[in-house]
């Protein structure tokens, strides 16, 4: 790299400095954020801070997002795949009929529901029981919050909280993603 080319590159760093903060201060932010977690992370659920603000830049007009996921559900994507364990509710990915890159998710194994929280969760579709995104998304919906797409969001939009299921395994659509 030549002398001039050294020159602007340092000088938009400093530029870059002067509006997301140094390398320090950013780090800084990232670890409070990793701190947050720790502390907010329980055995019912995991949560997870994503977006600018857990990556330490702190942009004018940016939000702070949050995804949680309750450690007591397992997503699968094939039905043999489905474990019996009576600590997770056992959910299985269906596509029929679905656009892609959606799914529906329905409930694999009859069980008791001794995870109360979840049943507002299903709906009946004739002998299958399946999540009803509306009614995951709006549960617990506090007063001071909206739905935003898949979050619930507070009304000024500074704050984004996403329930999320997860799957151990890469689904089979998301595969080729892997290797880019």
């Amino acid at each position: 790299m030549n002398s001039e080319d050294k020159n602007i590159s340092l000088q938009f760093y400093d530029y870059l400095c002067n509006i997301v903060g140094s390398e320090e201060v950013v780090r800084t932010r990232r670890e409070i954020f990793s701190g947050i977690e720790i502390v907010q992370k329980a055995s019912s659920g995991t949560v997870i801070s994503s977006g600018s603000k857990a990556e330490g830049l702190d942009l004018k007009g940016s939000d702070f997002d949050q995804m949680i996921y309750p450690n007591f559900i397992r997503v699968y994507e094939i039905l043999n795949c489905v474990q019996s364990d009576p600590d997770k509710v056992p959910l299985v990915m269906e596509t029929n009929d679905t656009k892609s890159g959606f799914t529906k998710l329905k409930l694999a194994i009859e069980f008791d529901y001794e995870f109360d929280m979840i049943q507002d969760w299903f709906e009946t579709v004739g002998e299958e029981k399946y999540i009803s995104s509306k009614r995951f998304r709006e549960k617990d919906l506090p007063d001071y919050m909206v739905i935003h797409g898949p979050c619930q969001s507070t009304a000024g939009g500074d704050y984004d909280h996403a329930r999320c299921l997860w799957c151990k395994e890469w689904i089979s659509p998301a595969r080729p993603r892997t290797h880019r």
